[in-house]
């Protein structure tokens, strides 16, 4: 299916209100509006994965070699999405709230820890919808005792195991039938940091593409997918100098045959 960028800008704080819309409640405020070219697909649950560092130029640099979220961007939508922040922890609030990072207040993961800016996880539980969240130690203990299901992984083991992991904990969260659900992949941009080069970022990169197949392929159509990147690359031959700064957005449906 072709992108669809001609048909009005997007951004990262459109991600929420799309989820909001599938799962059936309303946002208390959000700076963004719903991607309603998703609508007529019927879905009813949702799963966001962010993959950090996965900015548009690289995404579209790394398709040729990644067959699943290629194959992924052609049968749903491929949107290049405006980036709010260059840095995870104001981004990913974003995503989760619909709010630009001047209105939800959160820069750091402390302020992540203490704000009472609700995210999409805490008000899909309180709605009565069971809500999963599967990342890094740190931001996942922010939802102990308001959601249903919440699995932290060590961000101190290597990079490409902290994937693997990420992705078998999404898999078992999906079987549990989360109407949300929210996981996030760190060896793209752990590459960069390490200074790894090209290689290094397709490597890890094809390890993702993996992972995304899997658990994509482990719902059913009635689930939205939303795969976005939290920023582009800090360094590196790829990194972008100029603005707009833009991340990949990817909508497409659970593959998983009734």
């Amino acid at each position: 299916m072709a992108s669809h960028n001609s048909i009005r800008h997007f951004s990262q704080i459109d991600i929420a209100p799309t989820v909001a819309r599938t799962l059936g409640f309303v946002l208390p405020r959000t700076d963004g509006q719903p991607i309603d070219l998703v609508e007529s697909w019927g879905c009813k649950n949702a799963a966001i994965i962010i993959i950090d560092s996965l900015g548009y130029d690289l995404f579209m640099w790394l398709r040729p070699s990644m067959e699943n979220m290629s194959h992924f961007a052609d049968d749903g939508l491929l949107l290049r999405a405006k980036a709010v922040s260059n840095h995870t922890t104001p981004a990913i609030a974003s995503i989760l709230s619909g709010l630009i990072p001047m209105h939800h207040g959160i820069f750091d993961k402390a302020g992540a820890k203490t704000s009472s800016t609700p995210s999409l996880p805490e008000m899909a539980s309180a709605a009565g919808l069971k809500a999963a969240v599967v990342m890094e130690k740190n931001g996942a203990e922010v939802y102990q005792g308001l959601i249903e299901i919440v699995e932290g992984i060590p961000d101190s083991i290597p990079p490409e195991d902290f994937d693997r992991e990420a992705c078998r904990k999404t898999v078992q969260a999906i079987l549990q039938r989360p109407r949300l659900l929210v996981s996030y992949f760190i060896g793209i941009d752990k590459s960069v940091h390490r200074g790894l080069g090209l290689e290094g970022i397709r490597k890890a990169a094809l390890n993702i593409d993996r992972c995304i197949g899997e658990v994509v392929g482990s719902a059913d159509e009635e689930t939205l997918f939303i795969l976005c990147g939290d920023h582009p690359i800090h360094a590196g031959l790829l990194k972008r100098t100029k603005e707009p700064y833009c991340v990949a957005l990817i909508l497409v449906r659970g593959r998983r045959q009734s």
